[in-house]
């Protein structure tokens, strides 16, 4: 079917119409994501966040996503992304150290921050 699609945005009266590729092409390649190597496009269809988002990420001073650069691109290795990820997973209430959180706050409190 190389027809068009008509796409309708959820919430809105917006119609788009669309083709197949076009389609797969914004869904993302399955074959793309199963690389070892990930450039920004592919990593924001993977992780489903946006490419800024990545970049503030390997920008980050503090414990920055791990990327390279090659000619121009930036790529980030899959297995690297998903220790990231892992690393920065949110811990239940029950695991965070309040008492050690309160203690930091209040010695930069005292040390004028």
């Amino acid at each position: 079917m190389q027809g068009r699609m008509e796409l309708t945005h959820l919430g809105t009266s917006e119609t788009h119409a669309t083709t197949e590729s076009e389609l797969r092409r914004l869904s993302g390649d399955p074959q793309r994501i199963n690389r070892e190597w990930l450039g920004l496009r592919d990593l924001t269809y993977y992780a489903d966040v946006s490419e800024r988002t990545i970049r503030s990420w390997i920008h980050s001073p503090i414990h920055p996503l791990p990327a390279v650069k090659v000619s121009g691109k930036v790529l980030v290795r899959k297995a690297d992304f998903d220790a990231y990820l892992r690393q920065h997973s949110i811990k239940p209430l029950e695991q965070l150290n309040l008492d050690a959180i309160v203690r930091d706050v209040m010695k930069g409190e005292a040390n004028g921050r």
